[in-house]
């Protein structure tokens, strides 16, 4: 049994009630590794019916796969040519439930590596426009690079603060989408410096859920 800190369990307790034990469970268990093929380059389920390893379909994501414990798809040449995207099954959920439409206007605020922009994207299907934000630049430079990979052309990759992107006038916060603030709050608090110096980031862009903003045209 790994032992986690009494803070973060206590948090986990409150925020996930009954499925608390199932959560805990789950650290003695065989990490799954996964795997979501691009749709805008193939099928996901004809890839899964020809593809060179053991696939297993993710619940919560069509294009989404688990792969054996032995299978090494990020050495095979589908991966290079942005294929498929090595991705944790859990990180998955976050873009299944925004479910891009055509059309839309997406921005993904804090972006990189791109996991959850280019799964974006490909629900996307060349229509729209995605904005892809990271505000380290090294960060930046490698989500250009998987976005490029995947093959999308609607899709802009910027390095700035959040307060500069105007277009967007807020972002959505909370695994329900309901809850909105306005970019110049989360600009606000990526400024503020914590103890050791580093920039903290925006609760509203840190990960999972809390990532994206949906508008319609």
């Amino acid at each position: 049994m790994i032992n986690l800190p009494a803070a973060f369990t206590e948090r986990m307790k409150q925020m996930l009630g009954r499925e608390y034990d199932a959560f805990i469970a789950s650290y003695d268990k065989e990490r799954s590794q996964g795997l979501r093929v691009n749709g805008l380059k193939t099928d996901p389920a004809e890839f899964a019916k020809t593809a060179p390893f053991s696939l297993n379909p993710v619940a919560w994501a069509a294009e989404g796969f688990a792969y054996g414990a032995e299978d090494r798809p990020g050495r095979h040449p589908y991966h290079d040519a942005g294929v498929y995207y090595i991705q944790e099954p859990s990180a998955m959920i976050a873009a299944s439930l925004l479910n891009p439409q055509p059309g839309e206007m997406i921005l993904d605020l804090c972006a990189a590596p791109g996991g959850k922009s280019t799964q974006a994207a490909a629900r996307l299907g060349g229509e729209g426009l995605l904005v892809s934000n990271e505000i380290h630049p090294a960060r930046a430079k490698i989500l250009s690079q998987n976005i490029e990979r995947m093959g999308i052309r609607n899709a802009v990759v910027t390095n700035e603060d959040s307060g500069r992107r105007s277009i967007f006038r807020h972002f959505l916060m909370g695994s329900s989408w309901m809850h909105r603030v306005p970019a110049r709050e989360c600009s606000a608090r990526m400024r503020r410096r914590s103890r050791n110096g580093a920039r903290r980031m925006c609760v509203a862009v840190l990960g999972g859920s809390r990532r994206f903003l949906k508008m319609r045209r």
